[in-house]
C-alpha cells in the first residue's frame, strides 16, 4: 500500500482541511516529517491507520477524542485516503464519532451526535459502506490486519531500544504476538495434557484392578497362599491370575459334588413331607366331619324359626295386594280436605273484597265529579304559572323601555353637542377663508379670486380656522351621532310595542284565572276536600284498584261455585272407596286396618326375609351333601397323629436347606473368582496398551515441555529460529552503521539453570574481539542497534507474512542521540532501503535531517493550531 493523498479536517491540532500529496515524495522515496514537538506529526500515521483500519497507532489514543479543540463548530472532522495497491487506486473515507451542531426549527443551536462512518470506493467506482464492511474489505484487500500493520509500517519511538534489552520473557511475549507462535506453545500444552491424562488413566486402571483383588475373599484352603500375595499391598498381577485360575478348578469341583448330595437329600425330604402332607390331609377331614356334625343340629333347631318367617312373607303379600285400594281411599280422604281448605279460603278472600267495595263505593260513584274538581285545579294551577310568566315578561319590557329611553335621550344630547361643534366650524371657516387663501399667494402667480400677479396686501386671519379635512371629521361624528340617535329611538318604539302586548296578555290571564276561581268556589263540598287532602295519581290509582277488585269479586264468586260443586263430588269419591278398602282387607283375612298395617312390610324387609330362607335351605342342603361325602371319604380310616412325621420332616428339611446354602455358596463364589478373572484380564490387556502409549507421549511431552539437553520448549526452539534470523539481517544494517564494528548474536547458553528460554542479545565488539551485553552500549549506538533490530524484524515478519510487501514504512526514532557520523549512517542505511521502492517517512526534529533529507511535510505550530506544508526538492 502506498498513500498518494491524505486529507485531514477537524483532526487533532488540524482545525481546517490539510492535504498531503504523496506523489512527488515518492520519486526519491524517503521523505521527512519535521516540527515541533506536540505539532502533530504522529498524527499523520494516526490518520492513516484510521482511515484504514478505523482505529489509532497510539496505545492512549482514541478515535473518539480526536476532533480539533480548535475547530469551529460547524467545521467537520474526517479523514480521506487516496492510496495504490496492486497498480490499482482506491479511495477510503472516514469519520468518527463526535458531537456537531445542529438546527432546530426554533433556529436555536443545539449539538448533535454526528455518527461514525466508513465508505471504500474501488477503482471500477464500486462502493462498500459501513464500519464492519470496509474493515473487512480493507484486510482481504491488504491481507494485514490492523496489528500486523502497525508492526510493519510503523517503527515507533522506544520499542526498539526496551526490545534490545528485554529480559527473554518478555521478547518471548513479544515475538509470539508478532510471529504467531503460541501455536507451538499449544502443541507443547496439549502434549503435556495428553501425558497427564494417560497417566492418569493408567493410575486409574492399577486402581481399579486393586480393587478387584481387594474385594476378593478366596476359599478357606486357599487363604494362606492368598495373603502371602497381597499383605505387602504392591501386586503381582501376572501371578494373581495364575491363582484365580486354580481357584476357579477348585470351587468348580467342589460345586458338582455339592449339588449331587443335594439331589439325594430334596429326595428323601419330599417323601417324608409327602407323608406328613397325607397325615395332616386326613385329620382335616375328621375334624371337618365333626364341624358339619354340629351345623347339622344347629339347623335342626332353627326349622320353627323358618317356618314363622315364610307366614310373616305371605301375610306380607297378600297386604302388598290390595295396597292400591288403601291408597285410593287415603287419596280421596286428602281430596276431600283440600277442596274443605280451599272453600274456606275463597269465602275468606269474597268477604275481605266485599268490605273494600263497600268502603271505596262512595268515592267510585262520584268518580266523574271528582275527576272534573282535579281537572280545574290543574287549570287553576297552570293558569297562575302562566298569570306569573305574563307579569314578570311585561316587568322585563317595562325596565328595558325605560334603559332604551334614558340612552336616547343621552344620545341626542351628544348629537345636538357635535352639531354645534359642527356650526362652529363652519362659522369659523367661512370667516377665516381669505386669509387662508392668502397663505397660498405668491408673487408673480395669478390670484385665484382676483386674477391679479401682485399681491401688496393680503388678508390676514388672527383666529384658529380649521381646514377641509377637520371640517369633513366633525361632519361624520355629528352624522355618526345621530344615526345612533336613530337606531336606539327604533328600539325603544319597538319596546313600547312589546310592553304594551305583554300587559294586554297578561290582563288576559288575570281574567281567565279569577273565572276558574269563581268555578272552583262554586264545587266546595266534600268530594273537594278529598282532593285537597289527596294527589291526582292516588285518586286514580284508587279507581283502578276498585275495578281490579270488582272483576276479581265476580271471578271468586264464580270460582267459589265451581269449588262447592267439586267439593260434592269429593265425598261422593271418599265414600265409595272406603266402602270398597273395607271390601278389601276384610276379604284378605284381615280383621282391620291395623292389622293388615302390621302385615305390611318393606322392598327391602322381604328381600331381606326371602335371602334368609333361601340361606337356611341352601345351608341345609350344603351340610347333608358334605356329611355324605366326608362320610365316604374316610371310610374306615382311623384319625391319624401327625406329629411325629412333623418332626422327621423337619430334621430332613433342615439338612437340605444346609446344602441348599452350601450350594449357593459355591454357585456364588464360581461367578465372583470368574467375573474377577476376566475382569482384571481386560484391565491387564488395557493397562498394557496404555503404557506402550504413555511410553511415546511422555518422550514427546519430555521434548516440547524443555525436559532436553538444551533445556528448550518448542515454542522457544521455533523463537530462537525466527530470533535468528532477525539478528541476522539486522546485522546487515549494523554493520553499515557501526563500520564494520559491531555484530549481534543470539547467546547459545541458558542464562539462568531455572529458565527454558534463550532469547538474550550480546554484542561482538571487534575492537575488542569480545563479546559484551547490548546493555554497555552508549546511547547512540543503542539507537544504532535498535533501528537495525527494527529494519531486521520488518524484513522477517515480510517474508512470513505469506509474500506480503510493505510499501510504506514510517520511523519515529530518536535520531537526536546520533552523532554527524552515525547520522550519516543511519541516513545512508535508510536510503539503501529506499532503493527497493519502498516510501519511507522519518518523523524527527532533528535539524541535521532536513538538510540531509530534501524532500519533507513541515508541521507549523502556533497557538490556535496545526498547518500542514509538502516540499519537495
Amino acid at each position: 500500500m502506498k498513500p498518494i493523498k491524505l486529507i485531514l479536517c477537524g483532526w487533532g491540532p488540524y482545525k481546517e482541511k490539510q492535504e498531503v500529496d504523496f506523489t512527488g515524495l515518492g520519486e526519491r522515496g524517503l521523505f521527512l516529517i519535521t516540527g515541533p514537538t506536540g505539532g502533530g506529526k504522529t498524527t499523520l500515521f494516526d490518520a492513516i491507520t484510521y482511515a484504514l483500519y478505523g482505529s489509532m497507532s497510539g496505545e492512549v489514543r482514541e478515535k473518539n477524542g480526536v476532533r480539533s479543540d480548535f475547530a469551529q463548530p460547524g467545521t467537520p472532522t474526517y479523514v480521506e485516503l487516496f492510496m495504490e495497491h496492486g497498480g490499482r487506486e482506491y479511495h477510503i473515507y472516514r469519520n468518527p464519532e463526535y458531537m456537531r451542531p445542529g438546527k432546530r426549527k426554533t433556529g436555536t443551536c443545539v449539538l448533535t451526535k454526528e455518527k461514525e462512518k466508513a465508505v471504500l470506493t474501488g477503482p471500477d467506482g464500486e462502493v462498500t459502506e459501513g464500519i464492519s464492511e470496509v474493515n473487512r474489505a480493507v484486510y482481504n484487500l491488504l491481507r494485514l490486519d490492523y496489528r500486523q500493520f502497525k508492526q510493519l509500517s510503523m517503527i515507533a519511538q522506544g520499542e526498539f531500544t526496551k526490545l534490545l534489552s528485554a529480559p527473554p520473557l518478555e521478547k518471548t511475549k513479544i515475538f509470539r504476538e508478532i510471529f504467531g507462535t503460541d501455536i507451538y506453545e499449544k502443541v507443547a500444552t496439549s502434549l503435556r495434557a495428553k501425558s497427564i491424562h494417560l497417566y492418569n488413566q493408567i493410575k486409574e486402571f492399577r486402581h481399579k484392578m486393586d480393587e478387584n483383588i481387594s474385594m476378593y475373599t478366596p476359599t478357606q484352603e486357599s487363604e494362606m497362599e492368598w495373603r502371602r500375595m497381597t499383605e505387602s499391598g504392591s501386586y503381582y498381577y501376572a501371578e494373581i491370575l495364575n491363582f484365580l485360575e486354580d481357584e476357579q478348578k477348585i470351587i468348580t469341583d467342589q460345586k458338582s459334588q455339592n449339588k449331587e448330595d443335594y439331589r439325594l437329600q430334596e429326595a428323601a425330604y419330599q417323601k417324608g413331607a409327602g407323608q406328613f402332607a397325607e397325615a395332616e390331609r386326613l385329620l382335616k377331614l375328621f375334624e371337618k366331619l365333626e364341624l358339619e356334625s354340629v351345623k347339622q343340629k344347629e339347623l335342626t333347631e332353627m326349622s320353627e324359626e323358618c317356618r314363622v318367617k315364610e307366614q310373616l312373607l305371605e301375610k306380607s303379600r297378600l297386604a302388598a295386594g290390595i295396597r292400591e285400594f288403601e291408597l285410593q281411599y287415603d287419596a280421596d280422604v286428602k281430596r276431600v280436605m283440600q277442596s274443605e281448605l280451599v272453600l274456606k279460603e275463597t269465602k275468606e278472600r269474597i268477604r275481605s273484597l266485599l268490605e273494600k267495595q263497600d268502603a271505596e263505593k262512595f268515592l267510585y260513584d262520584n268518580r266523574e265529579e271528582i275527576g272534573e274538581i282535579y281537572l280545574l285545579k290543574n287549570k287553576i294551577k297552570d293558569m297562575t304559572n302562566l298569570v306569573n310568566e305574563r307579569s314578570d315578561r311585561a316587568e322585563l319590557k317595562k325596565t328595558e323601555l325605560c334603559k332604551l329611553q334614558e340612552a336616547y335621550l343621552s344620545a341626542e344630547k351628544e348629537a345636538e353637542e357635535k352639531k354645534c361643534w359642527l356650526e362652529q366650524a363652519q362659522k369659523a371657516y367661512r370667516h377665516g377663508l381669505a386669509g387662508i387663501l392668502s397663505k397660498e399667494l405668491s408673487e408673480g402667480i395669478p390670484c385665484p379670486v382676483c386674477g391679479s400677479l401682485h399681491h401688496p396686501n393680503p388678508a390676514k386671519s388672527d383666529i384658529q380656522v380649521p381646514d377641509t379635512e377637520q371640517l369633513k371629521e366633525q361632519e361624520g361624528l355629528y352624522e355618526e351621532k345621530q344615526k345612533i340617535c336613530l337606531q336606539i329611538h327604533g328600539k325603544a318604539v319597538a319596546a313600547a310595542e312589546q310592553l304594551k302586548e305583554a300587559q294586554e296578555l297578561y290582563a288576559e290571564a288575570e281574567k281567565d284565572l279569577q273565572a276558574l276561581n269563581e268555578s272552583m268556589s262554586r264545587k266546595e263540598s266534600e268530594l273537594s276536600a278529598y282532593v285537597t287532602a289527596h294527589e291526582e295519581k292516588e285518586f286514580l290509582a284508587g279507581q283502578k284498584q276498585f275495578e281490579e277488585r270488582r272483576i276479581l269479586l265476580l271471578e271468586k264468586q264464580s270460582y267459589l261455585e265451581k269449588q262447592v260443586r267439586e267439593h260434592e263430588d269429593a265425598l261422593k269419591a271418599k265414600e265409595l272407596s272406603e266402602a270398597e278398602w273395607k271390601k278389601q282387607y276384610r276379604e284378605a283375612g284381615f280383621e282391620n286396618p291395623e292389622d293388615y298395617k302390621g302385615a305390611l312390610l318393606s322392598a327391602e324387609e322381604q328381600k331381606n326375609l326371602r335371602e334368609e330362607l333361601q340361606n337356611y335351605y341352601s345351608s341345609c342342603l350344603a351340610n347333608k351333601e358334605l356329611l355324605q361325602h366326608l362320610k365316604k371319604e374316610i371310610g374306615r380310616k382311623k384319625r391319624p397323629e401327625p406329629e411325629q412325621l412333623k418332626q422327621k420332616v423337619l430334621e430332613l428339611k433342615a439338612e437340605r436347606d444346609n446344602l441348599l446354602k452350601k450350594q449357593t455358596y459355591w454357585e456364588n463364589k464360581h461367578t465372583e473368582v470368574k467375573k474377577i478373572s476376566a475382569s482384571l484380564r481386560e484391565k491387564q490387556a488395557e493397562l498394557e496398551k496404555l503404557l506402550a502409549r504413555y511410553s511415546l507421549v511422555k518422550d514427546l511431552d519430555d521434548a516440547a515441555g524443555g525436559n532436553n539437553k538444551k533445556r528448550l520448549v518448542f515454542e522457544q526452539y521455533v523463537l530462537a529460529a525466527y530470533f535468528d534470523e532477525i539478528l541476522l539481517a539486522a546485522n546487515l544494517r549494523l554493520r553499515n552503521m557501526s563500520s564494520g564494528r559491531y555484530e549481534l548474536r543470539r547467546l547459545e547458553g541458558v542464562a539462568d539453570g531455572r529458565s527454558k528460554d534463550n532469547l538474550e542479545i550480546e554484542v561482538m565488539d571487534y575492537y575488542t574481539g569480545k563479546y559484551r551485553s547490548v546493555k554497555t552500549l552508549s546511547g547512540g549506538e543503542t539507537f544504532k542497534t535498535s533501528l537495525a533490530l527494527a529494519l531486521g524484524m520488518s524484513d522477517v515478519v515480510q517474508a512470513y507474512s505469506g509474500g506480503i510487501r510493505v510499501d510504506t514504512l514510517f520511523i519515529d526514532e530518536g535520531f537526536g542521540s546520533l552523532d554527524s557520523e552515525s547520522l550519516e549512517q543511519a541516513h545512508m542505511t535508510l536510503q539503501g532501503l529506499v532503493e527497493k521502492d519502498r516510501l519511507i517517512g522519518i518523523i524527527s526534529h532533528v535539524p541535521e535531517l532536513a538538510e540531509k533529507i530534501g524532500n519533507q511535510i513541515l508541521v507549523h505550530k502556533t497557538n490556535t493550531g496545526s498547518s500542514l506544508e509538502v516540499m519537495i526538492s
